[in-house]
């Protein structure tokens, strides 16, 4: 595998730090100096990170490799000491772990980085498939007028009423809640635009064809979700093969007696 950039190490980091502050916090510097190298060579962002910086970064990364290896250890999680992503496994309403995993702050991930880190995932087979989010302006991504009025902007929605065939939230009735809660707050109409949308779950399964399933996802993101996004690429979302939580749980140790009788029946 290529060797992390400075960049990739500080995109990854950002994914266990949270913020651009908390992360320029661990490092020492300014956050606004940390935004400036996490858009290296892009619009917004220092040429090239300088390398009197690459000991307190990489520093910073071994932090981050720990917490993660850890949080992963905690919630059963796929760990890659060569791509360490924070990662956690968001409980369910009845308390119990779910089958998805949450992996958030993702948006200075850059492809080359996020391939390998679905690669990586794809390699753990514990992965059935992966999404990712972004945030856009609705009305953009519903081809609407930036003036349009939230009742047409409600009517353009292609899935209507507050579930869909999967029993989720439907973007429809996100917006409604969103539109509602603005009122509440005495903003006027018109004020909701942001909203978070998922491209396809792309399949990730042992036994999937890699190369496709990346291309999938990459073509979802980049004719979906890029022309209208106020923030791409913010979140993965990935969804576990079934009982996967259960399987890699720790085997129960023995009590001598317990040995002893197991011994016994043997």
């Amino acid at each position: 595998m290529t060797p992390l950039t400075s960049q990739a190490k500080l995109a990854l980091a950002i994914t266990s730090a949270g913020s651009q502050r908390n992360l320029a916090k661990l490092l020492g510097v300014t956050h606004q100096k940390v935004g400036r190298w996490l858009r290296e060579g892009e619009p917004g962002g220092i040429k090239k990170i300088p390398r009197e910086a690459t000991d307190i970064i990489n520093q910073a990364f071994r932090f981050h490799k720990d917490v993660t290896k850890a949080q992963a250890k905690a919630d059963r999680l796929p760990y890659d000491p060569q791509l360490p992503v924070f990662s956690f496994r968001p409980t369910l309403r009845d308390g119990k772990p779910g089958e998805r995993i949450l992996i958030a702050g993702t948006e200075f991930i850059r492809p080359d980085t996020r391939d390998a880190v679905f690669e990586s995932l794809q390699k753990s087979q514990q992965v059935n498939a992966i999404s990712i989010r972004s945030l856009v302006n609705i009305r953009s991504y519903l081809q609407l007028r930036q003036d349009a009025t939230d009742e047409k902007v409600i009517s353009k929605f292609k899935i209507k009423g507050p579930k869909d065939s999967a029993n989720r939230k439907t973007l429809q009735q996100g917006f409604k809640d969103q539109v509602k809660k603005n009122e509440k707050k005495g903003l006027g109409s018109g004020t909701a635009k942001e909203m978070a949308v998922y491209t396809r779950m792309a399949t990730f399964k042992p036994e999937a064809d890699i190369d496709r399933s990346l291309s999938d996802i990459a073509s979802n993101l980049r004719e979906k979700h890029e022309p209208h996004a106020t923030k791409l690429s913010d979140q993965y979302l990935v969804q576990t093969l079934p009982g996967q939580y259960e399987s890699f749980a720790k085997p129960k140790r023995q009590t001598a007696a317990q040995k002893r009788a197991s011994l016994k029946r043997k």
